[in-house]
This record gives structure tokens, C-alpha cells and sequence, in this order.
């Protein structure tokens, strides 16, 4: 290594030059799983316990593994779905909250919801659009 100048910039340029070297450089195979689930997915959750009673649907967006809310509610929807398509989602409408999570296999994701505030829970289904 060449060093650049006497004191701490040579030290300083040589700790961040090693510091890129130990941290790996994402893979195009690595890269290509982020976006592997990518898209709107149509979602019907249903409840199984608790007062809530009725049947939703609406629609999320994936993009680069990080999840949203894609319909014209006013909805706050948050999360992530990894490459090997493990699902952690969070909605939040007003005051009540419901946090899911679940599983994709190709172009169906299925799993479980659950909402402290109303105390429900309930199953999803959602499909890629």
C-alpha cells in the first residue's frame, strides 16, 4: 500500500481501504434474490379469532424485498420479504396496528396476521398480480 502522507490520513486511508476489502461484494446471484419476489400482490386476509369479522383486501408492492402499501387507503403498510421468502409485515390504519408474517412460495404467500388492539388474528393469502 502506498502511503498517501505522514500521520493519520495514511492510517485513515489504509483502515477504509481494508475495511472494503473484508466486506464481500454483494453477488449478481445474491442481487437477482432481492428482486425475486418484486411486483403487486393481491392480499385477502381473513380472521379466525377476536371481533374482527370481516374479510380484507387490498394490495401490496414489493420492490427490492421491502414491502408497501399499493391501494388508495389511507394505510401505512412497512416490511420485508427475503430471498428465500420469509415475510414480516406491519399496517398501521388510524390507531390499530396488525403485524403478519408468513411465507413465499413462487407466486403465492400465505400466513398469519394478528392485531393487539382489536385481539384478532387471521390468515392471509396473497397472490402476485
Amino acid at each position: 500500500m502506498k502511503t498517501l502522507n505522514h500521520g493519520w490520513k495514511s492510517a485513515t486511508c489504509g483502515a477504509a481501504l481494508w475495511g472494503a476489502l473484508l466486506i464481500p461484494p454483494a453477488t449478481a446471484q445474491e442481487l437477482a434474490a432481492l428482486s425475486l419476489h418484486d411486483g403487486i400482490w393481491e392480499v385477502s386476509a381473513e380472521p379466525i379469532s377476536g371481533p374482527c369479522d370481516k374479510r380484507l383486501e387490498f394490495s401490496l408492492a414489493v420492490e427490492d424485498g421491502q414491502i408497501r402499501y399499493a391501494g388508495a387507503w389511507p394505510v401505512d403498510a412497512s416490511g420485508s420479504v427475503s430471498a428465500l421468502g420469509a415475510i414480516t409485515i406491519r399496517v398501521v390504519r388510524g390507531n390499530e396496528t396488525l403485524s403478519a408474517k408468513g411465507v413465499v412460495r413462487g407466486d403465492v404467500a400465505t400466513g398469519k396476521w394478528e392485531s393487539p388492539v382489536k385481539n384478532c388474528t387471521g390468515s392471509f393469502v396473497a397472490r402476485r398480480a
